[in-house]
């Protein structure tokens, strides 16, 4: 077997075929005087099969603030004053109610939760 059916075809030249499914025939440089044996190194470069972007945890608006510590608090205060407001609403329910005038106040009660729920899943890194 001579030196040039030797070995694996150097992937860098692998894309000189000119049509799909053809291949070349490289096999190393050749004989020269700076390579008199016409040697190459073994081609054995495969793709990572873990490549980093399959590794990396999913981007969140975390990740947009260089201090994440501190978006979690605001969003921790964020969090309280919603049930805050949300209180509010609820101990107001309790004397309109009765009146039979509450109906923005429940439109106001689920806004705020639904606020409160996005705000959730913002704290959990699902946003």
């Amino acid at each position: 077997m001579s030196a040039q059916d030797e070995g694996t075809p150097n992937v860098a030249f692998q894309n000189e075929a000119k049509y799909p499914g053809q291949t070349t025939e490289f096999r190393g440089p050749g004989v020269s005087a700076e390579n008199p044996a016409g040697a190459f190194p073994r081609d054995t470069r495969q793709p990572d099969p873990h490549p980093l972007e399959a590794n990396r945890p999913k981007s969140t608006i975390f990740s947009a603030i260089e201090n994440p510590y501190a978006l979690q608090e605001a969003l921790t205060k964020l969090e309280s004053s919603l049930d805050d407001v949300i209180g509010l609403f609820q101990t107001e329910k309790n004397t309109l109610a009765r009146e039979g005038n509450f109906s923005k106040g429940k439109q106001g009660i689920e806004l705020f939760e639904s606020w409160k729920q996005e705000l959730e899943r913002i704290k959990a890194g699902q946003e």
